[in-house]
């Protein structure tokens, strides 16, 4: 019997809103890093960028998750949906720990980008088991590789562009910087969607779980957890960046 693969298609609008949601977790992360490079900084500052970031990257995955179309009700297992952000969260802790120091090289980038992709792509393997629907998932080997790939490349792109002084003489370069860096994000997301293969088993099964609009909801709960979490960052980072502005003037 041939099997039938369901169509996949996306939401743009929820799609568009995984994207700014990057970018937000990406400018949390990029203002969390500043402050771990200096040495007097408490390194409970890690771990609040961490869950910060985590968080803001899980929305981003569950969100480009709800904007996922397949035509058949998708419901979400709690648990592993909840394990799945300990991952994010985790990785984003090993990265910034790494690029932490004062001085940071190719090597730590590279290991950073690792921690951080591979934290981002187990969370979204993870994440995917957590699917319950009427149909069978199962995935193109050669494109989970590609997409672990595309995940770490992307992760070190996303550290080399948080820390790199390319941006130091760019007007809103930190702006600048989360706006590339929360961009390439998602990249990792859609990339590993590629993967993914849902077959028809022509069952009415009705799943009690977490359905899309309650995990949609979730995400909008979440999103002001990281609101409260970042925006004090996101404030200091504008005051910092004022105030580098005006001693760049007076010199």
């Amino acid at each position: 019997m041939e099997q039938t693969h369901l169509p996949m298609s996306h939401d743009p609008l929820l799609v568009m809103a995984s994207f700014l949601i990057a970018i937000f977790a990406a400018y949390a992360a990029l203002a969390i890093i500043n402050r771990l490079r200096q040495t007097s900084v408490n390194k409970n500052w890690l771990w609040l960028g961490a869950v910060t970031f985590g968080l803001g990257v899980w929305a981003m995955n569950f969100t480009a998750m709800t904007a996922l179309q397949l035509g058949v009700l998708v419901a979400y297992d709690p648990l592993l949906t909840l394990i799945s952000v300990l991952f994010a969260i985790v990785g984003a802790a090993a990265a910034f720990q790494v690029v932490s120091q004062p001085k940071v090289g190719f090597k730590e980038i590279l290991t950073s980008g690792f921690f951080l992709g591979a934290g981002i792509g187990t969370m979204h393997y993870v994440g995917m088991f957590a699917m319950r629907l009427n149909a069978q998932l199962s995935f193109d080997p050669l494109l989970v590789v590609a997409s672990v790939l595309v995940a770490v490349a992307l992760g070190t792109f996303v550290i080399w562009t948080l820390i790199s002084p390319a941006f130091s003489r760019v007007p809103f370069r930190h702006l600048l910087t989360a706006v590339i860096a929360g961009s390439a994000i998602p990249f990792m997301h859609y990339t590993a969607m590629l993967a993914a293969r849902f077959t028809s088993t022509g069952s009415e099964q009705t799943h009690s779980m977490v359905a899309s609009g309650g995990l949609l909801s979730l995400n909008v709960f979440l999103l002001f957890a990281v609101a409260i979490l970042g925006l004090p960052l996101f404030l200091t980072s504008l005051f910092e960046a004022s105030t580098e502005v005006a001693q760049e003037a007076e010199a």
